[in-house]
C-alpha cells in the first residue's frame, strides 16, 4: 500500500494492480478469486460487444468525436495534484 492515502478512490483508481486484487465480483458472480477463474477470451469479446454496440447505437461520427474530442489549444487543464497557489476562475472558487 502507498502512504499517505490522500484520496482512496484516486488510490484505487491509479495506484492498484492486478496482484492487488483478491476477488472480482460480477453482477453478484464470482469471477475471479485467488488470481483464477478468469477467462480472458471472454472478456475481450464481451468488450468487443459492448463497444460494437455503443458504436451503432451513438453512430460512428459521434464515436469518434467522442474519442478525440476538440480541445482548444490555449485552454490550460488545472491539475489537483499540484500543491500550489494556483487557481483557475474557471475551475475553482475562492
Amino acid at each position: 500500500m502507498s502512504f499517505p492515502l490522500l484520496n482512496p478512490f484516486g488510490h484505487v483508481a491509479f495506484q492498484a494492480r492486478r496482484g492487488d486484487v483478491h476477488t472480482v465480483l460480477i453482477d453478484g458472480r464470482v469471477v475471479k478469486h485467488e488470481h483464477r477463474g478468469v477467462d480472458l477470451a471472454r472478456a475481450h469479446e464481451e468488450v468487443e460487444r459492448t463497444v460494437d454496440h455503443l458504436r451503432a447505437t451513438m453512430g460512428e461520427e459521434a464515436w469518434q468525436k467522442g474519442m478525440d474530442p476538440d480541445i482548444p489549444e490555449t485552454t490550460t487543464l488545472d491539475n489537483p495534484y499540484t500543491y500550489t497557489d494556483y487557481r483557475s476562475a474557471s475551475t475553482h472558487s475562492r
